[in-house]
């Protein structure tokens, strides 16, 4: 029967059924997975339990695998995969690996990947191997709706503004400092970079917010204040439109397996609301190259 969409009904994402992720994937499959990630930004898989080599093979049907800048937490066989996870390599609890995509507050915590380096990537994919009893989803804000009900005052301020993005260097947000306790010195002084603030996503024209509380770190061209002014009124819209009625929240199962668009349109977080005496470990891939596109070039 082939791969099957079955849309959430929110703001962004489906569920795809009808495949075995443990093998390749015939081409007419691929490409309903692409559509799909598409139309609704996150797709997901659940009940199948790969191996990191059936992992990174699967995430590798959508583009080319590129390194996390999270050495630390390098699959030691598999290295296109990175842990997500709460504990060290001795089984106790490492509150720097537990903090990485989670966050006690969802308003500072919005983000888009990569969104620290010049070319982020296309997607992100997780496979949940452990998950705790409770809590740890993993919520989407849709960057489009955002932007669409966006006042038009906010629009018309922002639509031709840049912003500056950083990890390391980031003296805004401080819960990514807890991003960056592992990092090598070389990364942690990596120079921030400049992206647009509303984006146009490459494959639906849509444009959306791009500026996140996570890793953005001022508005060019503008002074403090206004800055400081500006990005409060483009995270609280985030917010609430991740709040939301059309909010989507992933709830983990062993062996779900979920892909993300990183490319504008989209914002994540997860929730760090789990029990930390319970373990969470995830295996992740980061997919492909784009650069952030202007929403004003289009």
């Amino acid at each position: 029967m082939g791969a099957q969409v079955f849309p959430t009904g929110c703001d962004v994402g489906a569920e795809i059924k009808g495949l075995d992720l443990a093998k390749p994937l015939p081409g007419a499959d691929v490409a309903t997975i692409v559509r799909a990630f598409i139309d609704h930004q996150v797709i997901f898989i659940r009940g199948q339990v790969l191996s990191a080599r059936e992992f990174a093979d699967f995430s590798a049907q959508f583009g080319p695998l590129r390194p996390h800048i999270q050495k630390a937490f390098q699959h030691p066989d598999v290295p296109e995969i990175v842990y997500n996870r709460n504990v060290d390599e001795d089984g106790n609890f490492d509150e720097a690996g537990a903090k990485r995509g989670v966050t006690e507050n969802l308003r500072e915590g919005w983000h888009s990947d990569l969104g620290y380096e010049q070319f982020p990537a296309k997607a992100t994919a997780v496979h949940a191997l452990e998950v705790p009893s409770s809590g740890g989803n993993t919520c989407f804000a849709s960057g489009y709706r955002a932007f669409d009900e966006m006042p038009d005052i906010l629009r018309q301020r922002v639509m031709h503004l840049k912003a500056e993005f950083a990890l390391g260097r980031n003296r805004r947000n401080q819960q990514t400092k807890a991003l960056t306790q592992k990092l090598s010195a070389e990364d942690k002084l990596a120079a921030s970079v400049v992206h647009p603030v509303i984006c146009r996503n490459p494959d639906t024209n849509r444009m959306a917010i791009y500026a996140n509380p996570l890793v953005t770190v001022r508005i060019l061209d503008v002074d403090e204040d206004e800055s400081d002014d500006i990005l409060e009124h483009l995270f609280e819209q985030i917010h609430k439109v991740g709040t939301g009625d059309g909010h989507w929240e992933h709830q983990w199962q062993v062996g779900d397996t979920i892909m993300w668009e990183n490319r504008g349109g989209l914002l994540h977080s997860g929730r760090l609301d789990y029990p930390l005496t319970e373990r969470r470990v995830m295996y992740r891939t980061t997919i492909g190259h784009n650069a952030i596109e202007a929403a004003a070039a289009a």
